[in-house]
Parts: structure tokens; sequence; C-alpha cells
């Protein structure tokens, strides 16, 4: 079985497709995806243009796949521009400016997200958020929705990807089913891939059929907690926002925090990202970088680690990825 890469704008790519989990994880049945605690790359596709001289642009990531493979990165940040011309999205973060990419295409992007998981069938959910950058025209907005969804459905099979209706299940809403039942086990979600919208406003709007569900969608969305369709939360300032963050966690949401920004770090920030349990705790430096912040790491992590309040006391981080199984 193969998962075909048939990325908008790219040419078609085979990639394996993950053998069915057969690693030894004893806890798996009873850990869940919000017992984790991660590390993200924020813009995770950046390169620094040549010639640039302004400071926040002044970061650059090595490929997505490397970092899975060497970083600890298991949640990245995809911003989505659209090309009329070539019914195209492209990756990028300001056009003509700050455009270099490791992969332009969004296509790209997503096919090497899913070769390296499918030789790393052990990994513990990968995290994908994705920005829509451009506006979108009035009365656009479903078509981009669809536009952009048939991109990850080209990539990812179904029974590859965690979904609304996944954890939903039975309930009447998303958010009761997180309250009452909560996230999918690691059983049940290893070698998988969940994307969210980090969006807001009318494509919020559209994205929800007006705030009110996500049935059928592929992806979750930035959500408040009174939402029917609340499940993730982006919470950037991890020292304003601390409180709602251990709140949010605490309630069974999905949380996505920044540990810097914009290569600028408040004293602080790092600890109380990571000190409030916030699952997906973004940066511009991962590893360490010559002149840059100092990386951000998951304490203990292998890479990732048992989020300090939502996981059990008996979780250890070798519970979520070993080492051992991911080397295979």
């Amino acid at each position: 079985m193969v998962w075909m890469a048939l990325g908008c704008g790219s040419t078609t790519d085979e990639v394996e497709a993950p053998s069915p989990p057969v690693f030894d994880y004893p806890r798996d049945e009873e850990l869940r995806l919000n017992h984790l605690q991660l590390k993200a790359s924020h813009n995770s596709y950046h390169v620094e243009k040549e010639g640039n001289t302004l400071n926040p642009w002044k970061y650059t990531h090595a490929p997505l796949d490397v970092q899975f493979a060497e970083q600890g990165v298991r949640a990245i940040e995809l911003d989505l521009h659209y090309e009329t011309d070539s019914d195209t999205f492209r990756v990028l973060h300001v056009p003509t400016f700050d455009d270099a990419s490791t992969c332009p295409d969004f296509g790209s992007c997503l096919s090497v997200v899913a070769a390296w998981s499918s030789a790393h069938p052990a990994h513990h959910p990968l995290i994908v958020q994705l920005e829509l950058k451009a506006t979108v025209p009035d009365g656009k907005h479903e078509e981009y929705i669809a536009k952009v969804e048939a991109v990850v459905a080209s990539v990812f099979p179904r029974d590859r990807l965690i979904t609304p209706d996944d954890v939903r299940g039975d309930a009447p809403t998303l958010r009761e089913a997180i309250l009452e039942r909560g996230w999918p086990t690691l059983k049940e979600s290893r070698g998988k891939v969940l994307f969210f919208l980090d969006e807001s406003g009318d494509v919020r709007d559209a994205y929800t059929r007006q705030l009110t569900s996500l049935d059928g969608r592929l992806m979750f969305i930035d959500s408040d907690p009174e939402h029917p369709f609340a499940a993730v939360r982006v919470l950037n300032d991890s020292i304003a926002s601390r409180e709602e963050i251990e709140d949010s966690v605490r309630a069974g949401f999905l949380v996505r925090t920044r540990a810097d920004g914009d290569v600028e770090r408040q004293e602080g920030q790092v600890e109380a990202a990571l000190e409030s349990g916030a699952h997906i705790v973004s940066t511009d430096f991962p590893v360490p970088v010559e002149g840059g912040l100092a990386a951000v790491e998951i304490p203990g992590g292998t890479p990732s680690r048992c989020n300090p309040i939502s996981a059990p006391s008996e979780c250890a981080s070798e519970d979520i990825e070993n080492p051992e199984f991911m080397a295979r």
C-alpha cells in the first residue's frame, strides 16, 4: 500500500504507508493525546532570505524531516498563500520580501511529513498548524477550504488523520466529547497526523458553519471554550495567558503557545510555556544557533514528555516515544 502524494501544483510521489504499529508501549491504552507536551517550530518552512536586514526574520529552519528526525520537533506551522494563476498554495512568510522556504509548495511540504511518518510508524501524533495568509474574497471561503482539504486528502489517507469526527464519536458535540471522554489514546493515534487551522473571523465562521460544528471536516480550528467545536486553543502569550492555558489544559483542550516570538523572548517566557502545561510549545529556535536565542528543549523529553499538568503521575517520557522504537 502506498500514499499517493498529489500536492496541489506538485508532482506525484509515492510514499510507503506506515505499517500498523507493533511496538510495545505498555501505557498506550491509558495515555491520550492531551497527556503530551511537545516542541513545535514557528514558521517551520522559513529560510532567511539573502540580504535580509530585519531582525524578526533572522532565523532559518532545517527541512521538515530533519526537524522531526534530529531536532525533536513534533508540530509544524505552515503559512498558505493561494496563487490564482497556478491554482496552488505556496508556503512562505511574506511574498517577495520574505519568501524563501524549504518546501515552497503545500503538497510538497505534506509529502515530506508523510514520508517521515511512514518511515517512523511508532511516532506519537504529529501536529500541523495551518494559516491562510491571503485575504479570502467574499463568497469564496468554502471554495478555499475545499482546496486546502483536497491537498491534505491527496497526501494522507483518511485513516492516517485524526479528525474532529474521530474525536467527537457519538457525542452531541466535539466539545462534549472532549470534556466527558477526552482525546484518542496513543494506541488509537500512533503514526497519525492532526491538522488544525489557526484562524478566526470569516474563515472560522465558514469552516465551522457559522460556529456550529466541524462535522465532516478534516481539520480542527482555534476555538473558545464555549464553542460546540471546542478542542484546540491558540493562546500564544504564555505569560499573560498562563492561567487561561492551565484552565484549558485541565479541561482537556489542546493548547498551543509560544516560547518566543519573532526572534525575541521575554524573561520567563520559556518557563511559563512549559510549566503552563501547554501541549504545543512553539519556538524559532528548536536547536542552538550561533548568535541566536537559546534553543528550546522539552525537559526530560524523548523528545516529547508527559504533560506536567494533565498526564497521569506514573507516565514516563518513554511511554510517549521510545527512542529505541523510533530508530527502527
